[in-house]
């Protein structure tokens, strides 16, 4: 059972890991309308767990990892901690830009509350707001401009500091709320006995909390358990390399040499520049033709017609490039595969998000070790709200080529999502 749909991370407490400096255990009773999650969470200086009937998950702070565990079969699936909050992130862009198209084109649509959208995300989006608390029969409410947002109670457990952050964490994660309002839970050193987040749709979240202990730090460790290793598709892909360690990695991509031919004269043109761009995008270094290779390029038809395909000057043109890259395949008997790269990428730009997956599903079934494919390939996730495996994908990129060029966009968003949401790490 691969657990990628659990959003509440879980405890695995074994022997061996790097000991936490404290722990705090509860039981948490999440009820969404009909539905009633129960949880036993640890929350530790390092990490943060949680018990549901559907598995275990660890969020890891240090490394920035959650591990979705799935017990009764003793095996787990690693993905990165930053799916969850890049995934709100461009959630917020998104519906940030569809209220201004729709704002543009004079659509009469319900103006779309940023508050609310707020509390949803755990996001905040522009300057802070002010919040109207009220307390009455011993339970506090807090709105942000006239927009209900939380409640909960005065009664609760007393708890140091730093496990007061930890519970809002565990919040931003596994339950939401506005970042405003739950700042002011982690400073308000008590976890509540009882909360309410009042969410779109008229629908309100409540947590009852319970049992909640300060004990000795457990540690964790994944000893006893294996890597769950899907045997097709793109977790078949993600799973085997993502278990390597270095010098696996190593032997992996010298299974997969670069093998770009010499011979630059038609009919054998079209495979020799294919399998240097196949080289570049698997190595990233850049392609180096001799002069006289130079010269057998620029007069190649070939050639010319997949450049013009590669780079369409109109977007209307688009769709002729992909039919150009698709007629190509027969002149490329050994690197057809890579004209899969560009029309996946071009079918992308056409929101053709399904077939683009295919296609580079394809191309990394073929050569493993095309480490530019999994960049564009974790683009075409996120486009379509699936960040564990785009960032699954990105991450396999990196793991066999530390320091690649394509993935510069990624770390950079890796690292502006530290600097401006340190809560969340």
């Amino acid at each position: 059972m691969r657990l990628t749909t659990v959003i509440f991370p879980a405890l695995l407490a074994l022997a061996g890991a790097p000991q936490a400096l404290a722990a705090v255990t509860m039981h948490v009773s999440s009820t969404l309308q009909d539905r009633t999650t129960q949880m036993d969470v640890t929350l530790a200086d390092s990490y943060m767990a949680v018990d549901t009937s559907q598995g275990r998950v660890i969020y890891d702070f240090k490394t920035h990892r959650r591990f979705a565990v799935n017990t009764a079969a003793k095996e787990y699936v690693e993905y990165s901690l930053f799916d969850t909050l890049g995934f709100r992130v461009v959630e917020m862009q998104n519906r940030v830009g569809l209220q201004g198209m729709l704002a543009a084109a004079k659509i009469d649509v319900p103006v779309m509350n940023m508050a609310v959208q707020e509390n949803e995300l755990s996001l905040l989006n522009g300057a802070p707001g002010a919040i109207d608390e009220k307390v009455e029969g011993g339970t506090r409410s807090y709105s942000i401009g006239g927009v209900k947002l939380a409640a909960w109670s005065d009664a609760g457990a007393k708890v140091a500091a730093g496990d007061a952050a930890q519970f809002a964490r565990f919040m931003r994660y596994a339950e939401g709320g506005h970042p405003q309002l739950l700042d002011k839970l982690a400073k308000g050193g008590v976890i509540p006995a009882h909360i309410s987040l009042f969410i779109s749709g008229d629908r309100t979240a409540r947590l009852d909390i319970s049992a909640v202990r300060t004990v000795e730090p457990q540690a964790y460790d994944l000893k006893g358990y294996q890597r769950e290793m899907s045997t097709s598709g793109l977790d078949a892909l993600f799973d085997r390399i993502v278990a390597m360690k270095p010098a696996q990695v190593t032997a992996f991509r010298a299974q997969y040499p670069c093998d770009s031919g010499a011979d630059f004269n038609e009919p054998h043109a079209l495979d020799a520049i294919l399998g240097q761009l196949e080289c570049s995008l698997s190595t990233g270094a850049p392609m180096s033709l001799t002069e006289e290779q130079k010269e057998a390029v620029k007069a190649s038809p070939t050639v010319g017609l997949l450049l013009a395909a590669i780079n369409p000057t109109k977007g209307n043109e688009i769709e002729g490039a992909v039919k150009t890259l698709v007629a190509l395949r027969v002149q490329a008997p050994r690197k057809a595969y890579v004209l899969k790269i560009f029309e996946a990428n071009h079918r992308a730009r056409m929101k053709q998000l399904k077939e683009a997956e295919r296609l580079f599903t394809e191309v990394l079934q073929v050569n493993p070790v095309l480490v530019g494919a999994y960049k564009d390939l974790g683009d075409v996730l996120l486009m379509q709200y699936d960040s564990p495996r785009a960032w699954r994908s990105w991450d396999t990129g990196r793991r066999l080529a530390q320091g690649f060029a394509n993935f510069e966009a990624v770390n950079k968003f890796e690292a502006g999502m530290v600097a401006q949401h340190p809560e969340y790490f």
